[in-house]
């Protein structure tokens, strides 16, 4: 207020409350009636919170409602992810950006778990059925007089590096060379180590047919040593298996690079021809327990690339490997 200005309230006639103000000295005053505000009573002010109150509260549950029902669902999966099960079935649930990121999280751990659970059982179980026989044959060699045992040498030779061949392929397995650094490698010359591989370890009788442009070599993005251990488990298949010979042709495509190895030999059944395709081959008589296709379809999925068998027309088992063009580049 201005020096000297009044400001004064006060009951006048009729009990009704008035508010006078004046500017200054000189000044008169002026005066206006002032009515009080009715809420109704003390009655209607109570209702009136008690509404405030019940609709906060009802507000707050909903919220914690919101945040809690998807804790809860992962609560709920979390014996299934103890017992080795993993959440497929579990549908995207909102709530706020956290628990999302949450979920996701816990749906990735839960498929790792599942997925170390599976290779921990099929390592297991596998040495344990692959190592059987070998040893089965040793420790009766063991047994036998010491002429008989002399004769045995070189079988059990033999038995020991079946043994180390068996547990070799099952720790590539496990560790799938997913640590090996990506390099460029032009595929004609890669081809043609591979071929030399081919012809001094495994004998085998190999041939290569080519479409690459003479002016345009094909280059392939890898890991050198995972994809060599592709083709050392089709040209150890060919040797035993596909009658010693082998063609490999090579055909560049506008979306993949296609790589095509084909034996001579019997070819595969229909059955063990699919269950190989997915990847499940089962122990078959005298061939293993297919863990070389588990190895390759690995090492293929970790180049983003596809494994594929089929019996040629003349006979002989067709081996496709396509490499998109994402990892191939033709220069």
């Amino acid at each position: 207020m201005a020096p000297g200005a009044r400001l004064r309230v006060g009951a006048e006639e009729g009990n009704s409350t008035w508010m006078w103000i004046r500017g200054g000295p000189s000044q008169p005053w002026l005066g206006m009636p002032v009515s009080p505000m009715d809420f109704g009573g003390q009655g209607f002010m109570f209702m009136r919170l008690s509404v405030i109150a019940l609709v906060t509260l009802l507000g707050a549950w909903l919220i914690v409602r919101q945040i809690n029902r998807p804790l809860a669902r992962l609560a709920a999966e979390a014996p299934r992810i103890g017992l080795g099960d993993t959440p497929d079935t579990l549908e995207p649930i909102g709530g706020p950006l956290e628990v999302q990121h949450l979920t996701r999280a816990i749906t990735s751990m839960a498929n790792d778990l599942h997925h170390l659970h599976e290779e921990r059982t099929l390592l297991l179980t596998g040495i344990s059925h692959e190592l059987r026989t070998p040893l089965s044959r040793l420790l009766l060699a063991l047994h036998l007089p010491d002429v008989d045992f002399l004769e045995q040498k070189s079988a059990m030779c033999v038995d020991v590096n079946e043994m180390d061949e068996t547990i070799d392929k099952f720790l590539t397995l496990v560790r799938s060379n997913d640590q090996e650094k990506i390099m460029t490698i032009a595929v004609r010359d890669w081809l043609e180590e591979m071929q030399a591989i081919a012809r001094e370890r495994y004998a085998l009788q190999i041939s290569c047919s080519e479409d690459i442009p003479a002016g345009s070599p094909c280059f392939l993005q890898c890991r050198p040593l995972a994809l060599e251990r592709v083709f050392r488990n089709i040209f150890d298949n060919a040797h035993r298996y596909g009658g010693g010979r082998m063609l490999i042709q090579v055909t560049p495509q506008a979306q993949h690079i296609e790589i095509r190895l084909r034996d001579y030999g019997p070819g595969v059944s229909p059955a063990h021809l699919l269950a190989m395709n997915l990847g499940i081959l089962p122990r078959q008589s005298g061939h293993g327990a297919g863990i070389g296709v588990r190895i390759c379809k690995r090492i293929m999925d970790l180049h983003h690339g596809s494994l594929g068998f089929e019996n040629a027309v003349d006979g002989g088992l067709s081996v496709q490997l396509l490499f998109p063009t994402d990892t191939g580049k033709t220069a």
